[in-house]
């Protein structure tokens, strides 16, 4: 990839901490639990060691949305309390459809911000807006992108402010707030302690550097497939009993 900061899980020296849910390959469910599609991959912030997005497929989603990849902040999941499914409770149909398509040599600042803007990052005035002026201000922003897209574009490491992640759609206790049961409590522990016990793991970024084992290409795209194809399995069992 391009952006050395951002990379796929699959294609970085890192890993999932062992124990640790790892949701590539789990369905993705709207509100009403209709399919939206499957995690197909991580993004994660190597410099931070900390997963910054799902690759979301559309593929077979129960929407009628186009078929495409979509990259979704991992604030805005949350793990099922009980299936292997990430929910996506706080995004809209229009948002879906309005985020850019997941480019894997293209995921550069502007990128984010696109993806920001659309999911509703922006300033917004204290006075109610008429439509005309709400649309004024989007032309107004994209136009501003724009701009920034030519500054950065001779920029190769391409970064991004880091207190752009402060922010609930880069929350990752969100995505494991479902799961608090699964910690195991120690000898008079409180529900408290072993909450915060649980979210200060979260809170490292559920990911671990590991030495480069030096994989070709090919051997990690087999590596991903077996992992898929076990989950798969695994579901289909799961449903059949």
């Amino acid at each position: 990839m391009k952006n050395r900061r951002l990379q796929e899980l699959d294609h970085s020296n890192f890993e999932i901490v062992k124990g640790e849910p790892d949701i590539r390959g789990w369905d993705v469910r709207y509100r009403d639990g209709e399919k939206i599609g499957s995690v197909e991959e991580l993004i994660l912030d190597t410099k931070e060691k900390k997963v910054r997005y799902m690759v979301v497929d559309l593929d077979e989603n129960e929407l009628r949305l186009e078929r495409r990849k979509i990259l979704v902040p991992i604030g805005m999941a949350e793990l099922d309390h009980m299936e292997d499914d990430v929910l996506m409770p706080n995004i809209s149909v229009d948002q879906i459809c309005d985020l850019p398509v997941y480019e894997r040599n293209n995921l550069t600042a502007d990128a984010e911000r696109r993806i920001a803007y659309t999911l509703g990052r922006k300033v917004r005035s204290t006075h109610a807006a008429s439509k005309e002026t709400a649309r004024a201000n989007a032309k107004a922003t994209e136009k501003k992108l724009k701009k920034e897209e030519k500054t950065i574009k001779r920029n190769v490491s391409d970064e991004i402010d880091q207190d752009f992640y402060d922010h609930e759609h880069y929350n990752l206790d969100n995505l494991y707030k479902n799961r608090l049961h699964e910690a195991h409590r120690k000898n008079n522990e409180s529900e408290f302690d072993r909450s915060l016990r649980l979210w200060e793991r979260r809170s490292e970024g559920g990911i671990i550097d590991v030495p480069d084992v030096n994989l070709s290409e090919e051997e990690r795209i087999k590596r991903v497939r077996n992992r898929r194809n076990i989950y798969r399995e695994r579901r289909y069992n799961n449903e059949s009993v």
